[in-house]
């Protein structure tokens, strides 16, 4: 798989489900969707970054500088990713089992994965602070039943 792919994977894993991401003809619902990634980032790379140190030797040194330099540059698409993500929650949820349900749903391959899968989650997550532009949309286009996470 090529770097840029497994970026793309990576970033359609901490987003949305793989069946409700596609290209957007809509410049406003593609903006939309880099802001919610960006949003998405504050939180699950933390842990990301935690389990792939664990996996590959510096690792740590490579990705902690791209992620406060990514986090840093994209303040306001992180806040503009934040409002329509929170008004994704259920009456009741609270937005730590948001966070919770997204970690567990994809970062799930980085404690059950193979290390293949693991390392390619790693190597995706380098690039995807590396600022590569993801396709999609937000909100998804929903199938009956399923709500983004």
């Amino acid at each position: 798989m090529k770097p840029a792919s497994r970026a793309v994977c990576l970033a359609l894993a901490l987003a949305v489900p793989v069946g409700q991401a596609c290209a957007s003809d809509e410049p406003g619902l593609n903006q939309s969707f880099q802001d919610h990634i960006a949003y998405v980032a504050t939180f699950a790379m933390p842990v990301l970054i935690e389990k792939c140190a664990a996996l590959e030797p510096g690792f740590l040194q490579k990705s902690v500088p791209l992620y406060f330099r990514y986090v840093s540059s994209r303040q306001d698409q992180i806040e503009r990713g934040r409002l329509p993500t929170l008004a994704e929650l259920e009456p009741g949820e609270s937005l730590q089992a948001y966070r919770q349900g997204v970690l567990a749903s994809r970062l799930g391959k980085l404690d059950s994965g193979s290390r293949e899968e693991k390392l390619a989650m790693c190597e995706g997550a380098l690039a995807l602070l590396s600022s590569v532009r993801l396709p999609g949309q937000w909100p998804p286009r929903e199938s009956a039943g399923d709500k983004p996470r």
